[in-house]
C-alpha cells in the first residue's frame, strides 16, 4: 500500500509545475481592463470626428430654426375606404293566415319581414313576396350608380 501512496504526490507535483507555467505565460496577457481602455478609446475617438463632421455639414448648411422643423406637420395619408355594403340573401318564405313573410339574412343575422318592412341597417325593403321569389327595393339616388339599382329579386326555387 505504500507504493500507492507515493503515486498521488509525484502528481501533484506534476499539477503544480503545469499551472505554475500557465500562470507565467498568463502575466503577459492583457487583463480585462486593459481591453477596457483601448475600447474606450476608440470610442471617444469614434465620437469626436463624428462630432466634428457633424459640425462641419452643420456649418456648410443653410440655418434652419428647430421650431421650423417641428411646427411643419407631415400631410395625412388619405385613401378612399370602400364602403361595404351589407351581405343580404333569402332564405325563404312563410306563410300564414296574416299574409306572407319572408327570411331575410343581413350579415348572418335572419329577420322574419312582411311587405312594406324595411331590411334592418340597409336602405331596402320589402316590395313583394310570392312563392318563387321576394323583391326589395329602395329609392333610387339620382346621378348615383352603385350597381345594385332600385330593385332586387331573390329567386326562390319552385314548389313541386
Amino acid at each position: 500500500m505504500l507504493r500507492h501512496a507515493s503515486r498521488p504526490r509525484a502528481g501533484f507535483k506534476t499539477l503544480a509545475s503545469c499551472t505554475l507555467a500557465l500562470t507565467a505565460s498568463a502575466a503577459a496577457a492583457q487583463t480585462i481592463a486593459d481591453y477596457s481602455r483601448a475600447q474606450r478609446a476608440m470610442l471617444e475617438s469614434t465620437m469626436s470626428q463624428a462630432a466634428a463632421r457633424s459640425a462641419g455639414l452643420a456649418a456648410s448648411a443653410p440655418a434652419v430654426a428647430a421650431s421650423a422643423i417641428v411646427a411643419t406637420p407631415m400631410p395625412a395619408l388619405r385613401m378612399a375606404v370602400p364602403v361595404m355594403s351589407p351581405a343580404i340573401q333569402v332564405s325563404g318564405i312563410f306563410s300564414a293566415h296574416e299574409g306572407a313573410v319572408a327570411e331575410v339574412v343581413v350579415n348572418a343575422t335572419a329577420y322574419l319581414l312582411g311587405v312594406g318592412q324595411g331590411v334592418p341597417g340597409t336602405p331596402w325593403h320589402v316590395e313583394t313576396i310570392a312563392v318563387d321569389r321576394v323583391v326589395l327595393g329602395r329609392q333610387g339616388i339620382a346621378g348615383v350608380a352603385d350597381g345594385d339599382g332600385v330593385r332586387r329579386v331573390f329567386p326562390l326555387p319552385a314548389l313541386r
